[in-house]
């Protein structure tokens, strides 16, 4: 323990979604088990930034058109996933994500919480 802090194994889920759609996959991932801090449900950090990416020939775009390069707005979004709900957020999360193949992303780390 640190400074009287409980410390649990958790991973950190991160996906980039357009900013349309950030809140119904924030709500999807809640829904599944992500975000929960103490008595605090649906947390999520949200940076904005541009997502780049070139769309191949049999893609099929959200955002572009296929063999094109596209650079787009985005939001990166980060919750906290308990390690046993980890399989349902990432489906939860595919499930209300816009994109053809979603970046979704896990590391395991580890939540100090008083």
């Amino acid at each position: 323990m640190i400074n009287n802090m409980k410390s649990q194994k958790m991973y950190t889920i991160i996906t980039m979604v357009p900013a349309s759609h950030t809140d119904n996959v924030i709500e999807a991932m809640a829904e599944a088990g992500a975000g929960v801090i103490g008595e605090y449900t649906h947390n999520a950090y949200i940076t904005h930034g541009e997502g780049n990416w070139f769309s191949g020939e049999n893609s099929n775009p959200t955002i572009g058109k296929a063999g094109t390069m596209s650079r787009e707005g985005e939001d990166k979004v980060e919750m906290v996933c308990p390690i046993d709900k980890l399989e349902q957020v990432v489906e939860a999360c595919k499930k209300a994500h816009p994109y053809e193949t979603p970046n979704i992303q896990a590391y395991e780390i580890e939540l100090f919480v008083q």
